[in-house]
C-alpha cells in the first residue's frame, strides 16, 4: 500500500497492545482526549485525523468509507503492529466495520460507539438533505443539529462541550463534510457484518437520537458474539459526555481480550 498521509498522535507503552481510535465526522482526534488518558497506561494509543479533518489534508479520493478504511490499513500497516484493537465512534464507527470485513487481518477486536449499519430511507433522506444544506450553505448549516448529539442534562450542565463542537465544526471545509454525510446516508454493511469474527463491543447511549439504541442491537445480532452495553444518560457524544462509564467499559473488554491472549500463548 501506497502512504496513508493521515495526522496521527501516539501515546503509552510500545510494548503494551496498540488500540486505534476513529472519530467522528466532523471531529477530530483531540476528541479522544479522555481515552487517550485512560488507555496510555497499558496500551500504545494511535489516534489518527481522517482526510479533511483535524490536521489532515484532503487526500485524492472521493471520501467514501471504502476509501477510508484503506487508509486507516495503510496508517495499521505503516506502524507494523498488526492486528490492532480499533475503536470507533459514530462515522468512525462505520468506517471501522468497513475496515473488520474488508481486512480483517488487520483487526484484533472492534469497539464500535455510537454508530449503525445500515438507516432508514427517512434517515437517508435527512443526511442527505443535511449534507446539501452544508454544501449550498457552508458549515453554519451544521450548527442547528449539534445540541441533538448531547443528551439534555450534558448540554444544560457542560455548555462548553456544545460550544467546543460548535468552534470545530465551523472549522471544516464544507465539501468535505457534505462528502461524508452522503456517504453516510449511503452506507449499508447490513448484509455483511457477519464476516465480522473479531471479537466486537458495542457502547451507545440511552437517549442518542442519532444512532439509538436499536441501531447497536441490530449489529448485536449480526456481528457474532458482540456485547452490547447501553450507557444510561448519555447520547451521540457518549465519548466526550460520559467518558468515565465508556472507558470502563472500553478498558475492562481490552484488558480481558489481552489477559486471554497471554494466557493463550503461555507454554
Amino acid at each position: 500500500m501506497a502512504s496513508s498521509k493521515l495526522n496521527i498522535v501516539k501515546g503509552g507503552p510500545t510494548e503494551g497492545s496498540m488500540v486505534v481510535l476513529i472519530h467522528a465526522v466532523g471531529l477530530d482526534l483531540t476528541y479522544w482526549d479522555r481515552q487517550i488518558e485512560a488507555l496510555t497506561a497499558h496500551h500504545h494509543i494511535v489516534a489518527l485525523d481522517l482526510p479533511g479533518h483535524g490536521r489532515s489534508a484532503r487526500i485524492r479520493h472521493n471520501g467514501s468509507i471504502v476509501d477510508l478504511a484503506r487508509d486507516v490499513a495503510m496508517v495499521i500497516d505503516e506502524l507494523g503492529s498488526r492486528p490492532v484493537h480499533v475503536v470507533g465512534h459514530s462515522f468512525g464507527g462505520m468506517v471501522a466495520q468497513e475496515l473488520a470485513i474488508s481486512y480483517p487481518d488487520h483487526v484484533r477486536s472492534l469497539t464500535l460507539a455510537a454508530t449503525a449499519a445500515s438507516f432508514s430511507e427517512e434517515a437517508r433522506e435527512y443526511m442527505r438533505s443535511h449534507g446539501s444544506a452544508v454544501s449550498a450553505q457552508g458549515m453554519s448549516a451544521a450548527i442547528p443539529s449539534l445540541p441533538l448529539s448531547l443528551a439534555e442534562r450534558t448540554a444544560n450542565r457542560r455548555p462548553d462541550l456544545l460550544e467546543r463542537l460548535t468552534r470545530t465544526i465551523l472549522a471544516m471545509e464544507p465539501e468535505v463534510y457534505a462528502a461524508a454525510w452522503r456517504e453516510i446516508a449511503s452506507f449499508d454493511a447490513s448484509e455483511r457484518l457477519s464476516s465480522i469474527r473479531c471479537p466486537t463491543l458495542l457502547l451507545v447511549g440511552d437517549e442518542d437520537r442519532n444512532t439509538p439504541p436499536d441501531a447497536s442491537t441490530l449489529l448485536a445480532r449480526d456481528i457474532a458474539g458482540a456485547a452490547m452495553v447501553v450507557i444510561d444518560g448519555a447520547s451521540h457524544m457518549l465519548p466526550m459526555e460520559a467518558s468515565e462509564r465508556f472507558n470502563d467499559e472500553l478498558t475492562s473488554f481490552l484488558q480481558f481480550l489481552d489477559t486471554r491472549t497471554t494466557a493463550d500463548s503461555a507454554p
